[in-house]
């Protein structure tokens, strides 16, 4: 029974996390709009921000998958910075481009120098449980999301009468639910780097 109790404990934070997405979601139900700076935007970002810092914590803290959680937080962070393009552009057209090459090259770089380790601790890892959650919210963010909002899908459902407000609101929702799937995955990537590196250090 005790070796469940960290189980039971993630339950609710898992389920808060969820709860908070939809009460997001709900608030631009209210007003009526989905707009690129919408809660719904705001909390995929935030999502994101909580992600990349977390991943690059949990790889600086424990060796246990180190260099996998270091590459993920890079790929994540040029997520980050594609979903900032507008405040990025802000400052001069193209910036976003720029720093989300640069963390490719970084993750590039960290591959070259430590491809073998990545490559087995990507092996040691497919197998968890917090890889299946991973590639679950990984797939409905880039492929479930974008199939489903593909524009001519709900020109054909509503014809005429087309609410392109309607389609943005059910696109960025299942995009938000992909984020918050790959959010819980990274809090079981942390339990189980915790996990793996106690036991090597056993």
């Amino acid at each position: 029974m005790r070796n469940l109790l960290p189980t039971f404990l993630r339950f609710p934070i898992y389920a808060l996390v969820l709860f908070f997405a939809t009460y997001m979601i709900k608030l631009d139900f209210m007003t009526g709009e989905f707009k690129e700076d919408s809660f719904t935007e705001r909390t995929q970002e935030i999502f994101l921000l909580i992600g990349v810092l977390f991943l690059a914590f949990t790889s600086i803290k424990f060796e246990a998958f180190r260099y996998f959680n270091a590459v993920l937080s890079l790929f994540f962070l040029t997520h980050l910075i594609r979903e900032l393009d507008s405040i990025l552009d802000g400052f001069f057209d193209g910036l976003w481009q720029i720093l989300a090459f640069s963390v490719v090259a970084i993750a590039i770089i960290i591959l070259i120098k430590h491809g073998k380790p990545f490559w087995k601790q990507v092996a040691e890892i497919q197998h968890q449980f917090a890889f299946g959650v991973f590639t679950v919210g990984l797939f409905t963010l880039h492929v479930f999301s974008r199939l489903y909002g593909k524009g001519t899908n709900w020109e054909n459902l509503m014809g005429d009468g087309f609410f392109r407000t309607i389609k943005d609101a059910s696109e960025e929702s299942i995009e938000l639910l992909g984020y918050s799937i790959i959010l819980i995955s990274i809090g079981e990537f942390y339990y189980l780097s915790k996990k793996q590196n106690s036991i090597k250090q056993s």
